[in-house]
């Protein structure tokens, strides 16, 4: 009988990023798992780089085009969220690109440097390099921040109170890689997968008090009450999702796994599933649904993505973990 053999390896991918064509360079050094597709790569490249998931990206290996999936007349786009790292990508010295923010320009050169094997207990995602600080969204790319940092470096200069006003003070030269470390470990630290018994609990145990609130909620009426619901920090708070709204969310936005995990749960099969977020989960989730509105291919799309939106801050404006609120 022939032997299997001990199971693969899990490698890691250690990538050079740098923004060009700005001097001195603006780089970063991240290392990564062999099995991450392109759309977590994104995800990590947001966090080190410094940007703030506002746009849209995408990622150009060997003449073909990456992005999130939007089906509508873009055929020859390729799926970012099902493409591997180590199904797309050559051996080391691979080079492609990274382009976030199709309006300012952003290029990314990126070089898989190495592919190693991890040190035990090495933490992954992580970045082990770099130097000065991205760009703020919206400067206009690279003429524009150009533009900008003459213009924050002079007080006399004629839209020097302009770029204070918008963005406040900048340091072109800030970059702390313990933040973006902390930053990473918060937002890719593993997590046991609950089993489906303590999913449903979460999602069916709620007060009487929390329904009767989520249904106001959602049926838009006005609140008699004058005060939020006041919770523990910490504590969930429901939200009931149509099978469409789900769908929005896993299919249209880039939110982490530790939000969509537990809406791939099988739904209910008529009206509302009802899911428990803390405060804090429910601003990222709105916070991602409302950048997906905002370039959304279809006008349909945006009155989805919108009216979703709304129905969440709708549901954070009802609770608060505020002590001070009396």
């Amino acid at each position: 009988m022939e032997s299997t053999g001990p199971a693969k390896e899990r490698r890691i991918y250690q990538f050079r990023v740098e923004l060009p064509p700005i001097s001195p360079a603006i780089w970063r050094r991240i290392r990564v798992w062999e099995d991450y597709t392109l759309g977590q790569l994104h995800r990590v490249l947001q966090v080190t780089m410094g940007w703030e998931n506002y746009h849209l990206y995408e990622f150009r290996i060997d003449g073909d085009m990456y992005r999130d999936p939007h089906p509508e007349n873009e055929r020859e786009i390729l799926n970012a969220k099902a493409a591997k790292l180590r199904g797309v990508l050559g051996g080391a010295g691979t080079e492609f690109e990274y382009l976030y923010d199709f309006g300012d320009g952003w290029r990314h050169n990126i070089v898989l440097e190495s592919i190693v094997s991890p040190e035990p207990g090495e933490l992954c995602p992580r970045c082990v390099g770099g130097e000065r600080s991205c760009p703020p969204e919206d400067v206009g790319g690279p003429y524009g921040y150009e533009e900008y940092l003459h213009a924050m470096a002079n007080p006399k200069h004629g839209r020097h109170k302009e770029m204070m006003e918008w963005r406040g003070p900048f340091d072109p030269e800030a970059f702390s890689i313990e933040k973006v470390n902390e930053t990473l470990e918060k937002k890719f630290r593993p997590r046991r997968k609950p089993t489906a018994r303590e999913e449903s609990r979460k999602r069916l145990t709620l007060s009487p008090e929390e329904r009767e609130v989520l249904q106001r909620v959602l049926s838009g009426a006005e609140f008699r009450e004058n005060k939020p619901i006041r919770i523990k920090p910490g504590e969930k708070v429901p939200l009931g999702l149509t099978e469409r709204e789900r769908e929005l969310i896993l299919k249209y936005t880039s939110a982490d796994e530790d939000l969509t995990n537990r809406l791939r749960l099988e739904p209910m099969k008529h009206g509302l599933t009802i899911f428990g977020f803390s405060l804090d989960e429910l601003e990222e989730l709105a916070g991602f649904v409302a950048a997906e509105a905002n370039h959304a291919r279809s006008k349909k799309l945006e009155k989805g993505l919108d009216e979703l939106c709304d129905r969440i801050q709708a549901t954070l404006d009802r609770y608060t973990d505020d002590a001070t609120i009396n």
